[in-house]
């Protein structure tokens, strides 16, 4: 049966704190029911059997091998089933009246998710154990020698939070973890600590998580601890604490920077240009190799070897024939960048090669390459590329391990199918995959969504929230249960998400994948269809975005005044694309239309202008009336994966050629036909009075 508070000590090595912080839970004890558990991590100290003695009532847990802080933590929470759990480290005394002060606040504060008491020194004074998150400047001055130069630095300051008096309540971005009450309820929702982090930032990714599921991290000083806090991480460069507590850094920041979420969007084109680079520089070791070893064995041979120098235009032409079948075979899929080439697959890529050199070699007018250069170039190239591939995908994997090269996963679908996935595939980096919760259409029970999986799978909101959450939680990729229902907004928003590069998958078979180009492709004991964000057009879009920016600006100069005259002129109203929302991009697109139902010129679009200008939208693509207007889920996805929304594009070329993309351009912006606007968009007045709904 639940009990109202559950204290966890997490204890490695330290049996003398350990002692004290029993001694004073047993002489200050909360007057509620309540239990006490020490998570020993395989501890090799002595006195842990004594203290065992002292305190019969407290119950232990002593592992066999260091878990680290979070997982024991997470071992503790899942072992007493209370209402609240307190999370202690044995350096904490705890003081009169501080666990009933810090319960009493959490019942009359139900949105407090996360709540830590004022941490006082052995001397009385205070520490400083509410922080502001970190930034840049304040990760230079904390972590390298800069600190000790600029040691009044004012971005110090504001992340240790000296600005404040610490003498009255407040939400704060995070706590130190040595002492914080956790709510059954925001436990429930948000998860437990990320076992990634063995040690340090588990308590700042915590506390970010509480701030992103709607619960506030709160600093009660009228709750007070004594700490006896060591900052080991700051105790040397050589020292395992800063090496454990860098690691951690960079998780965090690997987790939740922004940089680092969008680089992952690009993440499947940056690694084929990585790993076509690498193929190349192969191909030209291989070359030195046996070009070298055909010297060496000049003496078996009666021609003589050409000089090196005139290799190398025989160099850029193997490397087109490599490139063109590996390309053919499929080196560069996705599949493969992570999971690696079968050795059959690869040497069937090295016959095709070998057919290719070989063959043009014999065909050249010129006999520039040696016959026996080659075919050592071939052996020696076949041996490098195998052992890259294998190495990649040793790197590969130790980084899904560490929890470093993983896609952020979001799971939509009904609780019961989920949680038997996540029961039958086991440890989920094996698929590449971090889930970071799950959203369900089903009503909430009376006791709320529980969070799946061994309680780290929590329930985040319903699939209207998915661009929110998508874009809030970093995430990468979407994996749907059973065919999506004739949902309009559902089908918008998903073509959202394909137009922001997240990678969509269902757990299904249906046909209708195939139409849309879908690859099948094992995810754990289920068989899913895959859509790539990576859909053939990127450097298309790469290579037209300065045009779009150039273009944007110089329109803007008009436009932006113009706005100003749009406002002023009653009988033009605006019209939403709520169908163009985008993760990052929470508004709608507006059109301005006229009082004849057409669009305005594009120098008096301010809002197209300005998206155009941020990479909502295209110059050409296909035409923003029907951006969400589709319910032909297969359609719709075809739009949002070919290009984005444009304001021009081939649909322009109707008729007998009276409408040209350039006048479309310039005159109707997307083609906003009259009467086309698609369902469920909402048209209003400049001044904001809603006068249509349709």
């Amino acid at each position: 049966m639940s009990i109202r508070l559950g204290i966890v000590i997490i204890h490695y090595n330290t049996p003398e704190d350990l002692g004290r912080c029993l001694e004073s839970l047993a002489e200050h004890a909360p007057t509620c029911a309540h239990e006490t558990l020490v998570v020993d991590n395989a501890s090799v100290c002595e006195g842990l059997d004594e203290l065992q003695d002292r305190f019969p009532d407290v119950r232990w847990i002593r592992n066999t091998e260091n878990l680290g802080y979070g997982r024991g933590c997470n071992q503790g929470m899942a072992t007493l089933a209370a209402d609240y759990h307190l999370i202690l480290n044995p350096d904490i005394v705890v003081l009169p009246g501080a666990l009933d002060s810090l319960l009493d606040f959490a019942e009359d504060h139900p949105r407090a998710g996360l709540i830590g008491p004022q941490l006082l020194n052995e001397d009385g004074t205070i520490q400083e154990s509410c922080r502001r998150f970190y930034t840049m400047g304040t990760l230079v001055l904390r972590r390298t020698i800069l600190g000790k130069i600029f040691r009044n630095s004012e971005t110090v300051d504001r992340h240790l939070m000296r600005d404040f008096d610490h003498a009255s309540v407040r939400p704060v971005d995070w706590v130190l973890g040595g002492c914080l009450l956790v709510r059954r309820e925001a436990l429930d929702r948000c998860g437990p600590m990320d076992e990634r982090f063995f040690l340090y930032f588990e308590d700042v990714d915590w506390c970010y998580r509480m701030w992103q599921c709607g619960f506030e991290v709160v600093y009660l000083p009228e709750s007070r601890f004594i700490h006896r806090h060591r900052r080991s991480s700051a105790s040397g460069a050589f020292s395992r604490s800063f090496w454990l507590h860098l690691g951690s850094l960079i998780s965090f920041y690997e987790k939740w920077s922004l940089v680092v979420y969008a680089a992952k969007k690009w993440r499947r084109p940056v690694e084929v240009v990585l790993h076509w680079l690498l193929d190349m520089l192969l191909l030209a070791l291989s070359l030195l190799g046996a070009y070298g070893l055909r010297r060496i064995l000049q003496s078996f041979f009666p021609e003589d070897l050409l000089p090196l120098s005139w290799y190398g235009s025989w160099l850029g032409y193997a490397s087109i024939m490599v490139t063109v079948a590996f390309l053919l075979m499929g080196r560069y899929k996705v599949t493969r960048l992570r999971q690696g080439t079968p050795p059959l697959d690869h040497f069937k890529q090295m016959g095709l090669v070998a057919l290719l050199l070989l063959a043009g070699s014999y065909l050249g007018r010129e006999e520039v390459v040696s016959r026996a250069v080659l075919i050592m170039l071939l052996g020696i190239y076949t041996g490098l590329t195998a052992w890259a591939s294998s190495v990649i995908r040793r790197l590969h994997h130790g980084l899904e391990q560490g929890y470093l090269a993983l896609e952020r996963t979001l799971l939509v679908g009904p609780r019961d199918e989920l949680d038997q996935w996540l029961a039958s595939s086991g440890d989920q980096r094996r698929l590449g995959a971090d889930v970071v919760g799950y959203v369900t259409a089903q009503p909430a029970p009376d006791s709320g969504h529980q969070a799946l999986g061994a309680g780290d799978v929590p329930w985040l909101g319903t699939p209207e929230d998915l661009p929110r959450l998508v874009d809030r939680f970093r995430v990468s990729q979407v994996a749907f249960w059973r065919s999506p229902v004739v949902d309009p907004t559902l089908h918008r928003i998903m073509a959202g998400l394909r137009r922001s590069r997240i990678r969509l998958r269902w757990i299904m078979e249906e046909a209708w994948l195939i139409t849309v180009g879908a690859r099948a492709e094992n995810f754990g004991a289920s068989t899913s269809g895959v859509l790539d964000p990576d859909d053939g057009h990127t450097l298309q879009r790469l290579a037209g975005r300065p045009l779009e920016l150039v273009t944007g600006m110089l329109l803007l100069l008009v436009a932006g005044p113009a706005r100003w005259f749009n406002r002023r002129n009653g009988s033009l109203r605006q019209e939403s694309l709520e169908g163009l929302m985008t993760p990052g991009h929470h508004e709608p697109i507006m059109v301005t239309v006229g009082p004849d139902d057409r669009s305005l010129p594009l120098w008096r679009q301010t809002d197209l202008v300005l998206a155009l200008v941020r990479g909502r939208i295209g110059i050409t693509g296909h035409s923003l009336r029907v951006s969400g207007e589709s319910t032909d889920m297969a359609q719709l996805l075809k739009d949002a994966a070919s290009a984005r929304p444009g304001l021009t594009g081939a649909w322009a070329e109707v008729g007998d050629g009276r409408c040209r993309r350039l006048t479309t351009f310039f005159m109707n912006p997307g083609g906003w036909a009259p009467g086309a606007g698609p369902g469920g968009v909402t048209a209003s007045r400049f001044d904001g009075k809603e006068v249509k709904e349709s």
